[in-house]
């Protein structure tokens, strides 16, 4: 193989790496950036729900502050936490029971890491081939020489 040839793909597995599998890595790390804070979102929603309904914080219900818009607040109190009403997606409200709820988020829950866990897969998938296009870049240009 001419040395012309050679630099020509050298250049062309650069362009590779840099323009393609940078790119795809770059995109899965900012899914991965959203599906972790969407995970950490339903486990501090899942905390206040046990703070919440816990009846030994709070046995005869509680009383909140509750924004009703342009930051005015307005105070509320709260006798019964036996059913909840979860906004769901979308802005739509679904009302569940305290075992409802729970059992909700823990299934939202685990399908986020599940789906965490597949794009830290394709992460390193894609650094693999970052790597074997690198190895075969130096290949050929031990090759060359």
């Amino acid at each position: 193989m001419s040395q012309a040839n050679i630099d020509e793909a050298i250049l062309k597995y650069e362009n590779i790496i840099n323009n393609v599998l940078k790119e795809d890595l770059r995109v899965l790390e900012m899914r991965l950036q959203q599906i972790n804070a969407e995970t950490s979102d339903l486990i501090q929603q899942r905390h206040a729900l046990k703070v919440i309904t816990d009846k030994n914080i709070h046995p005869n219900g509680f009383k909140a502050q509750v924004n009703i818009g342009c930051n005015f607040f307005m105070e509320a109190a709260v006798s019964d936490t036996s059913s909840l009403l979860m906004n769901i997606g979308l802005n739509h409200y679904l009302e569940f029971s305290i075992e409802e709820a729970n059992k909700y988020l823990d299934a939202r829950i685990k399908a986020y890491e599940q789906k965490s866990e597949e794009l830290r897969e394709k992460a390193a998938q894609t650094k693999a081939h970052i790597k074997l296009i690198l190895f075969g870049i130096s290949e050929l240009q031990r090759g060359a020489r």
